[in-house]
């Protein structure tokens, strides 16, 4: 195929995720567009069968990479290594453990004609536990995430012009989570909306399945370190704080606490608490961290040339 017919680049972060890629890749596969578009695997270095799985789906699809992402663990370094390589000027990115809904290619491809940034749709009732489902769709309501700070889009459902994302800097990779939200609010900032793109769906997994002991404590860790970090980037500009260190403790000394008697329970038991007091011990070694360290300089509006002027389209 001739590379300059490419409209879309979709890419995918992968760190071991042979249990869902597959999914997402028939998802993909299924998906019809008038346009060419490609896909773009990120690999951060699984070492399951993230990768063999992958090769599995290479003609299936018009265009088709795997792209080498594990020089540096996280995800904001396997999109901006994907979009590094993405051939399109359009790029749109989906996680590895979701499932794109029929049509979300081509509502996509078709947005970005019109518009800098798009947002999708999540929707959480199809891999989820009912009130988990109802929960996440209350806190993702109008597709984007209202918390503490400005709206934010999601990482693992949006799409955006690749002129636009190197030059807002693509995502910080120094912040291992809400690293989409400094994204999304970083642009803002700059002057660029979030375009909602109700028609671009997708089935997310909220938890990882199978998670190991060490994830949940990582996972933890680097959610409450980066939530305090973004606070001290944007506390300035109207952010309000995250939940005080006193609060999370309130949670992890109960459960250590209970260690003695959990560990004569039967064996679901013993390891359903070890999954929450890693999770919970992780984030209060993050509350701690984020408290003691700041990599961030208080963000300053208006010291990047994003600007109408270097928009191509008309839409801003």
């Amino acid at each position: 195929m001739d590379c300059n017919k490419i409209k879309l680049s979709v890419i995918i972060p992968c760190l071991n995720a042979a249990s869902t890629l597959g999914v997402q890749l028939e998802a993909l596969a299924a998906q019809e567009w008038s346009e060419p578009w490609e896909v773009i695997i990120s690999d951060n270095g699984s070492t399951d069968d993230s990768i063999e799985i992958a090769r599995d789906f290479r003609q299936r699809f018009q265009s088709f990479r795997i792209v080498d992402a594990s020089d540096r663990r996280g995800g904001p370094h396997a999109i901006n290594v994907g979009v590094r390589h993405a051939i399109s000027e359009n790029l749109a990115v989906c996680d590895a453990d979701d499932e794109v809904q029929p049509g979300w290619v081509a509502a996509m491809g078709q947005a970005l004609t019109q518009h800098n940034i798009v947002c999708g749709q999540f929707k959480f009732d199809k891999f989820n536990e009912p009130f988990l489902a109802e929960q996440s769709a209350m806190a993702w309501k109008d597709g984007l995430f209202k918390g503490r700070f400005l709206p934010g889009g999601g990482s693992g459902n949006y799409g955006i012009r690749k002129w636009l994302h190197d030059t807002i800097g693509g995502f910080d990779e120094r912040l291992l989570h809400a690293y989409d939200a400094d994204y999304f609010w970083r642009l803002q900032l700059e002057g660029f909306n979030l375009h909602f793109l109700p028609d671009a769906v997708i089935q997310v997994r909220i938890a990882r399945v199978n998670p190991t002991f060490s994830l949940l404590y990582r996972r933890g860790k680097n959610r409450a370190a980066s939530n305090y970090w973004c606070y001290k980037r944007y506390r300035h500009l109207g952010m309000l704080p995250p939940p005080p260190l006193k609060k999370s403790l309130s949670t992890w000394l109960p459960l250590l606490k209970k260690m003695p008697r959990v560990i004569f329970q039967n064996k679901k038991k013993r390891h359903d608490w070890l999954l929450q007091f890693a999770r919970e011990t992780g984030t209060v070694v993050g509350q701690i961290h984020g408290r003691l360290a700041n990599p961030f300089k208080p963000y300053q509006p208006g010291r990047l040339k994003c600007s109408r002027q270097m928009e191509p389209g008309n839409s801003h």
